[in-house]
């Protein structure tokens, strides 16, 4: 029978199954004898016939035989490696694709069987093929590398089905099931793994096993007896043993004895394994290998934007009742209310329009009505005062001194002085501007800082960033109604200091503790200070990667009194920069001088003080001390973090926190404990696509000192993607298109027809897409694991440094089917808290650009995700990188015209083809061979397409597309490009 064949039994010959193979809707090949090309020229594009058939039966009877696809779809999984993935790749090809034959070569390596009714093109990912039109596979066939027959390990070969037996598929479903199937993040592990014991220690020498041979087996028996217990078949551990033996020699160098004893490997070893692993599945204990999809983290908005809108004014219409109520005293619970909700859904103006309304109510009663509002930039600080401008409201922006006003004049001329008396931890307007004997700085008069606080004071309404909510405003009137914080804050509120490193507590002076005067006591401190600086550098460089401080400072011999003693001393040594508005500036650089002394010394005082508190209560939130190693310079730079508060003129005030990606651990760090609430709204004329691939920044940003191979390979990803970026922008045309991405390479797009190009963390609140016809956004801001783990020490408590895994997400279809992503992730979930945060809300504000909730049928929005993040919406499509990077077709396209003939090509496009070898190579590489599928569209773009021929006798007919202007403007580029032609015919 053919399908029982043992799996080393010579195979079927071409002459014994070719004729029954066409029969069944096959389209047979005759393969050379352990090889894997067919044996006939231009197998491609031979027609295959009844008459066909015969003739190569004739001529090549014993060959084995190979399959062309097509209308057959092979799925090639080239996983050598490992077998738990390779298992897995197959698992979801069933899933997704339906059961299929299956054939093995090399195992773990297997391809499977799938037919479609429309041809398409071949695609890759990683070590999985989907082999399409002009390509083939064999079937029946010895494989070169083992020396034995291909075999279909479930016993069903195509001799025994015929092609419409097999699952149907088409491009799309093929593209979906490679973005889930695809390997994972780059530096990180897979997410598509076994929960199996993993294949450790194994090594491979020109392809075969060399060391690690006895788990290599033992894995090999893991899956055979899985393949068994999954088929229901109840076969003897004999049999199993034969099956596990054959893949163990097929993949493993035996020339060597066993390590354990100078034995070969036999065939008692694999029946040893078998049996060991029958016997724990008998117990159930035999490790499983198959991972479910995973269940989506989110549950798809119900609301529509009308019932979200309604939700919202409620919520803010029930906030501000309890604001009035509170300031009237008829309410003790200070009112604070966080408002998670769709970007587009006009939550800035709902909130504006409410509290306007309850200021004009307060202001009747005589109650306190001032509103801060809080905003992420000064930029957007500007535009809100504009909107907010109305009612007979004052409305006013606070800016800082560093500032410039609209106008482009410095908010203050006399800058040096604001920032010694910073340094000095000083009173700015006491020091700089006005002292309290009325001395003034000779620009106050015309200063448009002092024009600001004075605007700020008699403002109704004040908009500042989101840095005034730590350092406060200076009313001389209490009259706060309640803050309006719009979009997350929390990143504001980290401050890092990284001035100081391990080498300058040696090196730090220990004079000026007393001023002129030197005695015995202030001698012994200074001494002091000298021995508890040393100790604390030997405690430093004793803290590598990964180790508690605190047992190094105790080693050291420091306590909690030391460190409160040393930040102390350390504080001593402070001087008086004399520093007074209009300062001479005869006195001026010894001043600046003492300040910045003065900073000096409050940064080292913070850190003994941080290291005071981690000594006595352990790691706690709110701030964090590392050591980092060694960097250019030599230097072990000193990096403390501290969480900024909540400054104490604002903390007993009502709060209003409006944020799309709002996450209440982090808010609860910065803003009082809020109740918050949810309001997720569909968006069913948005259409978002995922494009699964490596678009990280060591994939597409240039940086220095970077290898000149290393470069180019970024170069060469970014330039297609600034390609696919060229082809939708013309397919959307006249429509705008937006592009998100990294800062470093945003310039890449700019000369784009209508593109308009932003980048990470400088898109929030901007309102100015929202009628984008197509939105992409290209990577995302995934921080270094380690800084995720640092922000979550501080906001979050102690957290495990255990770094990025690879993992997978579930995700939600359109058609209400769950799929699978490969995603990064962090091992700490509270790390993961901050990870998603600054990673994943970001890229959920990009797509909110485009305001998907407003949209409609008659302008809906199209939307790109060219990344590894999951995100909470609904997607229509999913496709993967390489089957979707500008082609070498789609370059010659954007260029003007593509054609089949690589000396044509090489004559228009000199640009990409120096010659016409390196075309021919070009389209061999590309599996280009004039078979195209073009017809009427390529890649979702309409084509125009003729046929034309050279002058001169026996040239044959070209064909050429392209994708705008008319026909005789392709004409004429043609011929200025390869001279006179003999025929043009324009192709319907």
């Amino acid at each position: 029978m053919a399908g029982g064949r043992p799996q080393g039994a010579a195979h079927i010959t071409f002459a014994e199954g070719a004729a029954q193979l066409f029969a069944q809707g096959f389209e047979p090949l005759p393969i050379l004898p352990g090889k894997k090309r067919p044996a006939v020229s231009r197998w491609s594009k031979t027609p295959i016939d009844s008459a066909t058939i015969d003739t190569w039966s004739r001529k090549y009877p014993g060959y084995g035989i190979g399959l062309r696809t097509g209308h057959l779809v092979g799925l090639d999984i080239d996983i050598l490696d490992d077998p738990d993935e390779a298992h897995l790749v197959q698992a979801l090809a069933f899933q997704r694709l339906g059961e299929s034959p299956v054939r093995v070569g090399l195992w773990p390596k297997r391809l499977l069987l799938y037919r479609t009714d429309t041809p398409f093109p071949k695609m890759t990912a990683g070590h999985i093929e989907v082999l399409g039109a002009g390509q083939q596979f064999v079937g029946l066939g010895i494989h070169p590398d083992t020396g034995h027959a291909y075999y279909w390990p479930d016993g069903e070969t195509p001799l025994d089905l015929s092609l419409d037996d097999l699952p149907l598929v088409n491009e799309e479903m093929m593209k979906a099931f490679l973005a889930e199937a695809a390997p994972g993040p780059q530096n990180v592990s897979s997410g598509l793994r076994s929960r199996g014991p993993a294949s450790r220690g194994i090594h491979r020498e020109n392809g075969v096993v060399v060391d690690g041979r006895d788990g290599w087996l033992s894995r090999i028996a893991f899956h055979v007896v899985h393949d068994a217990l999954d088929a229901g078949r109840h076969i003897g551990a004999d049999r199993l043993a034969e099956q596990v033996w054959i893949r163990f020699v097929d993949s493993t160098n035996l020339e060597r004895p066993r390590k354990d004893g100078g034995e070969p490997y036999d065939i008692k070893d694999a029946r040893k394994k078998v049996t060991d692993k029958l016997r724990l599945a008998r117990d159930g204990c035999l490790p499983p290998r198959d991972t479910e999809v995973p269940e989506p983290g989110y549950t798809p908005p119900g609301l529509t934007a009308a019932e979200g809108r309604e939700r919202l004014q409620t919520l803010l219409a029930d906030f501000c009742a309890d604001v009035l109520d509170w300031h009237a005293g008829k309410a003790t619970d200070l009112p604070a209310q966080g408002i998670r909700a769709t970007v587009g859904l006009g939550k800035s103006h709902a909130a504006r329009e409410e509290i306007q309304r309850l200021m004009e109510r307060l202001q009747a009663r005589g109650l306190p009505h001032r509103v801060l509002v809080f905003t992420p930039s000064h930029a957007l600080a500007e535009e809100m005062a504009v909107s907010w401008s109305g009612r007979g409201f004052e409305v006013a922006v606070l800016r800082g001194y560093e500032r410039k006003h609209p106008s482009g004049d410095p908010m203050c001329r006399d800058i040096d002085m604001v920032r010694a008396s910073l340094d000095s931890r000083l009173p700015v307007y006491e020091t700089a501007c006005v002292s309290k004997d009325g001395t003034r700085c000779r620009f106050f008069e015309t200063c448009l800082k002092q024009h600001n606080r004075r605007e700020v004071a008699a403002a109704d309404v004040v908009v500042a960033p989101y840095d005034a909510l730590f350092s406060g405003f200076a009313f001389d009137e209490d009259n706060v109604a309640l803050l309006l914080v719009d979009e997350g804050c929390w990143q504001r509120a980290v401050e890092v200091d990284r001035a100081l490193a391990v080498e300058d507590l040696l090196t730090e002076p220990v004079s000026g503790m007393g001023g002129d005067r030197v005695g015995r006591r202030l001698v012994d401190a200074m001494a002091d200070l000298v021995a508890f600086r040393e100790s604390l550098a030997r405690a430093l460089v004793s803290v590598t990667e990964g180790s508690e401080m605190v047992p190094a400072l105790k080693s050291a011999g420091l306590n909690h009194d030391d460190c409160l003693y040393a930040a102390k001393l350390e504080d001593r040594r402070k001087q008086d920069p004399e520093l007074a508005p209009g300062l001479a500036a005869g006195r001026r650089a010894p001043a600046f001088a003492t300040a910045k002394t003065n900073d000096r010394i409050d940064r080292l005082a913070a850190i003994w003080t941080a290291l005071a508190d981690l000594m006595r209560y352990g790691a706690q939130p709110g701030h964090l001390v590392q050591v980092h190693k060694p960097n250019g310079a030599g230097r072990c730079v000193i990096e403390m973090r501290e969480l900024k508060r909540l400054h104490d003129s604002l903390r007993v005030k009502p709060v209003l926190h409006l944020d799309a990606t709002l996450r209440p651990a982090l808010a609860s760090s910065v803003l009082p404990p809020m109740s918050v609430e949810s309001i997720e709204v569909a968006a069913p004329h948005m259409s978002v696509r995922h494009v699964q691939g490596s678009f990280g920044k060591s994939m597409l940003c240039p940086q220095p000192g970077l290898a000149e191979a290393e470069l180019r390979r970024r170069e060469n990803r970014l330039r297609e993607c600034v390609d696919y970026v060229r082809w939708h922008a013309r397919r959307v045309f006249p429509g705008r298109v937006l592009v998100v991405t990294y800062q470093s390479i945003e310039s890449a797009f700019i000369d784009i027809p209508n593109v308009d190009t932003a980048h990470f963390n400088a898109v929030a609140g901007l309102d100015c897409y929202k009628d984008v016809s197509l939105l992409i956004s290209i990577g995302r801001p995934l921080p270094p694991s380690t800084e995720a783990e640092a922000l979550a020490q501080v906001f979050l408590g102690d957290i495990v440094q255990a770094g990025y895994i690879g993992t997978r997400a579930g995700i939600v279809m359109r058609t209400g089917k769950t799929r699978g992503l490969s995603v990064v992730r962090h091992a700490d979930d509270r790390a993961e808290v901050l990870r998603t945060a600054i990673c994943d809300d970001e890229v959920i504000q990009v797509v909110g650009r485009g305001r998907g909730v407003n949209r409609t049928a008659a302008n809906p929005l199209e939307v790109h995700i060219l990344s590894d993040v999951a995100l909470p919406v609904i997607y229509d499509r999913l496709t993967v990188w390489d089957t979707e990077k500008p082609d070498l077709f789609q370059k010659m396209l954007l260029r003007g015209i593509a054609t089949d003939s690589p000396a044509d090509a090489t004559a228009l496009h000199p640009e990409m083809f120096s010659n016409e070898k390196k075309a021919q190579k070009s389209f061999e590489r590309a599996a280009f061979k004039r078979q195209t599928p073009m017809n009427i569209s390529y890649r979702e773009m309409s084509l125009k397409s003729a046929s034309y021929r050279r002058l001169g006798r026996g040239r044959g007919w070209q064909r050429a597309w392209w994708i705008h202007g008319s026909a005789e403007a392709a004409r004429s580029t043609l011929l200025e490009a390869i001279g006179p032609i003999d025929g043009w015919s324009l192709v319907e």
